[in-house]
Formats: structure tokens, sequence, C-alpha cells
């Protein structure tokens, strides 16, 4: 079997690596040539085409496509055209583990990264043998021995990686809202939800599926799974009058925990019940939520200027998280929009920005989101800077004592930065220069 890997990031290199370490026979392709690439291609060893087109599938019995690489990319197209097999890097690491290891498998459009590491913590404080890989973590084909040895892998899997994994059969599949994002990657939003409900193939009757009352494409599903179901947020597995309630047991008081907000409090409930199902015993869970802070980027106080409190939430990449950071916050809003265009629709924002003082609008996709903004009526809200520093800088001068100054700008971060983590990086050091600048202590 000669496997071709296209797309030389990070899941691609490591998918490399691992099929070289077993002497399967292995060439690598991607469609760029710049000197960093080429020192990639040096390091892993292997044959290597650059600038390559369709014709390097003639050296190749299946395509290991990397997240970052476009179904409709010609050299996959031509693929599919020829009957090449097309798989993902998660799935070619599946493939590496065997069917001897649990797998507990969570996506969503919001919240999956959050939901693994409060079940990762979940399985720690329970002494759970566990390997967590995926989206945001470990390339998977990287930890696949790992894995193995541990028994349990708990898995962050992105619509892009979904699109190419055929019946995984995860013992444990959470499916925690659908929301419309990555458009420009995704033929439509019909193709995204498809991919997305994929988490769920191949489940048996033994299998636990978790989907959110709140969302209606994974009630939608429901009819058709064969593995036992928890609808989290109706029933026994919800919040109650400030309580979180697992399988009709009290988990935790809402007052006790160190998050906030509706979602971070549904993404706990997933968390545990995924824990739960692994051995996790009530007693840790609870100890592991009472500890539990959120991730960096994830609505993190970045500096408090003046009576000002300055909010990092750069994770949130689309507009549905957007609007659970602003339905989680009681006070004034002045909030920062925009980024690298993925020409998203922002319609489902505007019921939420009733809590907001003023929305600065920034960046690549900014004009556009401020015109849509004031099209609809908002125009009193609008405010507009061409980068990050400089809309935080307006930020400051709009908001008031009490306020929040809230980066939640629901698009990616490539118009300025490499990711959304440096992009919360500058807007935490802005923030502190605003303090510094006002005579206050950002911390």
């Amino acid at each position: 079997m000669r496997t071709l890997v296209y797309g030389l990031g990070e899941s691609g290199a490591a998918a490399t690596r691992a099929l070289a370490e077993r002497g399967e026979k292995v060439v690598v392709a991607d469609d760029r040539d710049d000197e960093r690439l080429r020192s990639i291609l040096k390091d892993l060893g292997v044959q290597g085409h650059l600038r390559a087109g369709p014709e390097v599938l003639d050296c190749a019995d299946r395509v290991v496509a990397s997240p970052g690489v476009r179904p409709e990319h010609p050299v996959l197209r031509a693929a599919e055209e020829r009957g090449l097999p097309i798989i993902s890097e998660v799935a070619l690491g599946l493939e590496l583990i065997g069917s001897g290891v649990r797998v507990a498998a969570v996506t969503g459009t919001n919240g999956k990264t959050t939901v693994v590491d409060m079940l990762r913590r979940m399985l720690e404080v329970s002494s759970v043998p566990h390997v967590v890989a995926g989206n945001s973590w470990r390339d998977l084909t990287g930890c696949a021995a790992e894995a193995r040895g541990a028994g349990l892998l708990v898995l962050e899997v992105s619509s892009f990686q979904l699109h190419y994994l055929e019946s995984p059969g995860f013992e444990v599949a959470a499916l925690l809202n659908v929301r419309p994002d990555h458009l420009n990657w995704h033929e439509s939003f019909e193709e995204y939800v498809d991919d997305k409900l994929r988490i769920f193939d191949g489940q048996r009757a033994g299998d636990l599926a978790l989907v959110s009352s709140r969302d209606p494409v994974g009630r939608s599903a429901l009819e058709g799974l064969e593995a036992e179901t928890i609808i989290v947020g109706e029933r026994d597995t919800a919040v109650r009058e400030d309580r979180l309630l697992l399988r009709g047991s009290r988990l935790a008081d809402v007052a006790d925990l160190h998050f906030a907000g509706t979602h971070n409090y549904e993404n706990a409930l997933f968390a545990a019940a995924a824990a739960q199902r692994f051995g996790a015993e009530l007693g840790n869970i609870k100890e592991a939520l009472f500890g539990y802070e959120s991730g960096p980027h994830r609505m993190r106080v970045a500096a408090e200027v003046a009576g000002v409190t300055y909010v990092d939430d750069s994770k949130a990449t689309n507009p549905a998280a957007v609007v659970a950071a602003l339905d989680s916050l009681d006070v004034p809003v002045v909030l920062i929009l925009g980024g690298s265009e993925k020409y998203t629709d922002f319609s489902e924002l505007l019921p939420a920005l009733g809590t907001c003082s003023a929305v600065v609008c920034q960046g690549e996709a900014g004009p556009r989101i401020a015109a849509y903004l004031e099209d609809e009526g908002w125009q009193d809200l609008v405010h507009r800077a061409t980068d990050l520093e400089k809309a935080v800088d307006r930020a400051g001068d709009l908001a008031g004592p009490g306020d929040v100054v809230l980066l939640s700008p629901g698009c990616a971060s490539f118009d300025q930065f490499p990711g959304y983590a440096e992009r919360g990086d500058a807007f935490i050091r802005f923030a502190r220069q605003v303090a510094g600048h006002r005579g206050a202590v950002g911390r």
C-alpha cells in the first residue's frame, strides 16, 4: 500500500512520520513551495513533491488529506474520480490504534475544546488512564501507541477531520451544537451538518450519544440513533434552579464554580456524562469542576482599567460563540468584532446586541460587519477600527466604569495573526498598555 499524504501542515507531517516509522511506503506533497516546507520535507526524510498537482496521484493507492486542504482541491477531486480512498489524519490515527481502545469523541461548532479539557480534568482526578488528542490537542497519529497503552482516547474532532471519517463507531459521541461556520471550506451548510453528524456513525446499542436540548441539528439525529442517548439540558441532566444535575444527582451549584455562562454549564454536563461512562465517580467529577477554570482566550480577564474589565474571548471565531459570550455577561459590553473574512452570516448575533453599549468592527471583515449591522438598524452602536490595536484603544474610549470590553471577534484571526491564541495574547498586551497609559494595574 502506497500512501500519499497531501498537505504539509502539522497533521500531515505527523501522519507521514507515523507511516514512515511503521515502514510503510509514503509520499508527501503540497501545492505550495517555500523554505519552511522544504525544511519540513527534509526533516521527514521521505519522497516529497512541492507545487504538486493531480499527477502526484500516480504513485498512490490512497490519500491522507490534511484538514487544511478543501475537498474541492483539484488533487482530492482527481483522487475521487480515480476511486482512490481518501482518509483524514484522525482516520489514519484510529486505524493505527486498532479496535481495543475505548474512544470518547467530541465535536461541535463551539465548546469542543472546553468539553475535552473538562473531561480530561475529570479523568485525571479519577485516576483513569487516558490520552487526549485531536483538533486543538496533539495529532492522533503521533500518539497512537500511547493511546493503545492507556486504553482510553479522548478525541476532539472538527468537521474537517470528520469529512473523511467513515463509520468510526465511537463508544461515546458528543455533538455539542452546530451553527454556520467554515463555509469557506465546506460546499454548503448542509454539507457541514452532514460532516458533524458523522460523529454518530457506526454507534451501536451499547454506546452513548450526547446532544444538546438547545441544538436542532443534534435533536434531529436522535430518531436514527441506536446508542443510548442523553439530551443535555432536559430531564435529569440539566441546570435546574442554579444546580447542575447529572442523571438526577446534584453535581454542583453554579455559585461554587469558577466559570460562568449557561453554555459552560452545559459543557460541564457533557463532560461529566462522558466521564461517568468511563468510571469516574461523582465525587471526583465534582472535585474536578470545583477546581476548573476556563482555558486561555476563553472569557479570561485580561486587565482592569479605571473600572473597565477587558475580557479575552479570542477563541470565539464564529457568531454563535459571540452570542454565548454576550449571554454570559450581565453588564454593559463594548464588543470588538472582526478578523479574517469568512463571509459568515452574523444575523444570529442581532438579538444578543441588546447588552452592548458599542460595537467596534476591525480587521479584514470589519467593514462588511459594520455595514451589515448599520443596515439592520444598529448604526448608533457601530464604530470602526483598522486593526486590533486601534480597536482596543477605541473601545477603551467608549467604555465607562463597570463596563466590559469584550474581544469576541466572531472571525478567524489570519488577517493579522497566525491563530486565535496569538490574537488573544496581543489583546492582553494592548489592554495592559491601556492600563499603563491610564495609571491602572492590569492583571
